[in-house]
């Protein structure tokens, strides 16, 4: 903590230039900001104390009316809190009047954070907190880092916080994110990675509030399109914006001239339809756009994400012929980042490899991506290569003519490849695919042409070829167990699908999974709050596939119209979760993917060690988010501390875990 010294020392620096005529060269802000909280605010810099923070309720509620901020926000702060890997800083999520309504930071900085005043239900606005990250931000409405003495108050001289707004769709701060740590230096590197994760959470909350709103993404620069910087316009179905991220706002009102209510064709001189059209016949590479005032914009047009089975009576057929891929795009933003790449290929004869852990929908991709094409009408025909006996994969791929080999079929058959002719060939778990196939299969790929075993004449074939694994192609490639020359032949377009507990548009998700799954079903089957949030917060080892046979069977067994916590299966309420992707280097002899073991202190007897078990398991549910935990529990964030302590579960225990 600060020392009286240093009070009074800072103190002095503040008179001193706050009483300066001319201020220093590069602290304008600051100065700017003192002069506010001295002149404005009449804060005495020297001031120990602030009002204490709302009650519980009140700041669950401020949380509550983010909405899409909010659920934006939570995994992505988590995301920043791994990757900082700082035990002395605290990430927090302020509303538009700086209340702090979300908080992350390392269990052993609890009372550090609690000291300063980094709980949820503080306000750190500027008549309350002066100077400092959140409360500058609301007020000069940028990114920004109030380093250690340019806060006003001295009790907040030994922290550095870097703080980026988050804006809502008509130009004003929804909330404010923020970095506030005591550790020296890096102040740079902070700021630049709040302001990414701040624009992250803007883009994410912008797309899913308008979910089913057409989408304009522009920019300037054609490689800032479909990133987390370019613009974003939604429209009506007539072309009327209804809203703009920051970014639309900056590229094309400068000025603060009236953006909303304009209709689209006053920006890109094209009517919506034209647009959506012109986007599909470019295979959803951005268009670029050349204006009479010099102004060159590069623009996708987007469908609608959600309720597209309506939205195609409202743009033209052309446009909505992708929409099977389309559909895959529920928020993420690495799914997002798939479904547009792989649009940008559709009927432009490239291969397309599918990577992921089993279970992510790698084959539904490919079903979506021939869905789209204009290959739609020929045959999927798919094979797994790991679900064949090697001395069968030759004779199922490639076919065979009469009396080819003993115990061959009298009439002969036409291989999978011949069966795709005019359609789409997915060879899925490629990466089994024995050598000496994989010779024949590079010669198809480059003659396009079959010669079935035992036969003499090629055979000409057309098809459009994805493939998918789960293994690490580049490793087998440098090991010899795959041909490098066919791998890249292969991957003319790589897209990797993440697992279910890094999607961040898990939620919407499982609500599209059991409205498939209780099709039928009068009334249809919901998912109460609670159960929601049991689904949320799995780890999904299996992932889609594990959660689409849990949703069939909660609903086979639901007798009313909603699942409700009654309802979850054991291993969803009570077995710890699977270790995170990573493995955590302070176990370096675990095995990959391994439970970690926390052997229960000696000291404690069975019925402590019994608590301990079930508390660990509870925070591990939980991903270690204390608040979440203690609100379900019903009880204060220092009831469960102490209980941590008591049982001897410490922040060495959470760092085994991952988090």
């Amino acid at each position: 903590m600060v020392s009286s010294n240093q009070v009074a020392e800072h103190v002095r620096s503040v008179h001193a230039i706050i009483s300066r005529p001319q201020r220093p060269s590069g602290h304008e802000l600051v100065a700017r900001s003192w002069l506010r909280c001295f002149h404005e605010l009449g804060l005495d810099p020297a001031a120990e104390d602030a009002p204490p923070p709302l009650a519980p309720q009140a700041w669950r509620e401020r949380g509550d009316k983010l909405g899409e901020v909010m659920d934006s926000a939570v995994p992505e702060m988590q995301t920043l809190h791994r990757q900082l890997d700082d035990p002395n800083s605290a990430l927090v999520l302020a509303d538009a009047e700086g209340v702090i309504v979300s908080i992350v930071r390392h269990p052993g900085f609890a009372r550090e954070a609690s000291l300063r005043g980094l709980v949820e239900g503080a306000r750190w606005s500027e008549d309350i907190q002066g100077t400092n990250g959140i409360g500058t931000v609301l007020a000069e409405r940028h990114s920004l880092v109030i380093s250690r003495e340019e806060h006003f108050f001295a009790r907040h001289t030994d922290m550095v916080c870097a703080a980026a707004p988050i804006y809502d769709g008509v130009g004003e701060v929804a909330a404010v994110l923020a970095v506030c740590s005591l550790a020296p230096g890096g102040a740079r590197a902070l700021r630049a990675l709040v302001e990414r994760s701040a624009r992250v959470i803007e883009h994410r909350a912008f797309r899913a509030r308008h979910a089913t709103d057409y989408i304009i993404r522009f920019h300037a620069h054609a490689g800032r399109v479909l990133t987390a910087v370019d613009g974003m316009l939604a429209l009506t179905p007539e072309g009327e914006v209804i809203e703009a991220n920051h970014t639309a706002f900056e590229l094309l009102s400068p000025e603060g001239e009236a953006l909303l209510g304009r209709e689209v064709t006053e920006f890109f001189g094209q009517s919506l339809p034209e647009l959506l059209s012109r986007t599909f016949r470019s295979g959803f590479h951005p268009l670029t756009l050349s204006m009479p005032q010099h102004q060159t914009w590069h623009l996708l047009a987007q469908q609608p994400a959600r309720n597209r089975a309506q939205a195609g009576t409202r743009g033209t057929d052309s446009a909505s012929a992708a929409q099977a891929l389309a559909e895959l795009d529920l928020g993420d933003l690495r799914m997002a980042g798939n479904v547009h790449s792989a649009m940008r290929i559709l009927d432009r004869d490239i291969p397309l490899l599918i990577s992921g852990e089993t279970g992510t929908g790698k084959e539904v991709f490919a079903r979506a991506f021939h869905a789209s094409s204009q290959r739609a009408r020929g045959p999927f025909v798919a094979i797994n290569c790991a679900s064949l006996p090697e001395a069968l994969i030759e004779s199922e791929l490639f076919g065979y003519k009469q009396g080819a080999f003993t115990g061959a079929n009298r009439d002969g058959r036409r291989g999978k490849v011949l069966q795709a002719d005019g359609g789409t060939l997915f060879l899925d778990e490629i990466g089994d695919m024995p050598l000496q196939l994989q010779a024949r299969l590079l010669r198809v790929l480059e003659e396009r042409k079959v010669t079935p075993l035992g036969g003499e004449n090629a055979v000409p074939v057309d098809l459009q070829l994805v493939c998918a694994t789960h293994r690490d192609l580049r490793a087998m490639v440098r090991e010899g167990s795959f041909r490098e020359d066919l791998y890249y032949r292969l991957r003319g377009m790589e897209v990797t699908l993440p697992a279910l507990r890094d999607r961040t548009d898990r939620r919407a998700l499982i609500e599209r999974c059991l409205t498939e799954e209780s099709a039928g079903r009068h009334p249809p089957i919901r998912l109460g709050q609670a159960a929601m949030q049991v689904l949320d917060r799995f780890r999904w080892p299996g992932n889609i596939r594990q959660m689409r046979y849990v949703l069939r069977t909660l609903v086979a067994l639901c007798d009313g119209p909603e699942i409700t916590l009654r309802d979850m299966p054991p291993e969803l309420m009570d077995a710890p979760e699977p270790m995170p992707l990573a493995a955590p280097a302070a176990h370096p002899a675990d095995p990959a993917g391994a439970e970690p073991v926390h052997a229960a202190p000696s000291n404690l007897n069975p019925l402590q060690s019994a608590e301990r078990d079930a508390l660990l398991s509870e925070l591990r549910r939980h991903r270690w988010n204390i608040a979440g935990l203690a609100r379900e529990l019903g009880v204060s964030r220092n009831t469960v501390y102490r209980k941590m302590k008591r049982l001897d579960i410490d922040t060495d225990t959470q760092a085994g875990d991952g988090y």
